[in-house]
């Protein structure tokens, strides 16, 4: 029977233009794809994908206590690039999800709900814009 210590862990970083947000060993990472979602344990073939807005989820993290040994993070899109041993999310934002207010999501996509849009330039844009409130929304409210 294998210890905690001799199980192999995927590195994960998420970095942001401005920084590294997150560095960590975990067993799986499950990543919000542009096109779904996608599991990734140690030894995946290696790929390169477009994120979605949604949850990065790193299961087994390495040096939490206890039940608390999965991290959640939302992201607003960006790349996310796969080897046998990392993941690496490039993201314009990223925010652990215990943080984010659910009230407050809900307000911004109401607000967003609202707003009239005209030409197609602008109508995109709103589209974009309520498409990562949403998942924004569904981040703050799930606590699983």
């Amino acid at each position: 029977m294998a210890d905690q210590t001799s199980r192999r862990l995927l590195r994960c970083v998420i970095v942001t233009p401005e920084k590294t947000v997150l560095d960590v060993h975990a067993a799986s990472v499950s990543l919000p794809l542009d096109d779904g979602s996608r599991g990734v344990a140690v030894g995946h073939t290696p790929f390169i994908g477009r994120l979605g807005s949604g949850v990065v989820r790193m299961a087994g993290v390495e040096g939490r206590p206890g039940a608390e040994t999965t991290v959640r993070t939302f992201v607003e899109g960006g790349f996310v690039e796969v080897s046998g041993e990392a993941v690496t999310v490039i993201t314009q934002q990223a925010v652990d999800s215990t943080a984010l207010d659910p009230a407050a999501a809900r307000t911004d996509l109401e607000t967003l709900r609202a707003e009239t849009a005209t030409g197609d330039e602008a109508i995109a844009a709103r589209m974009a814009a309520e498409t990562v409130a949403r998942a924004r929304l569904r981040a703050a409210e799930r606590r699983d």
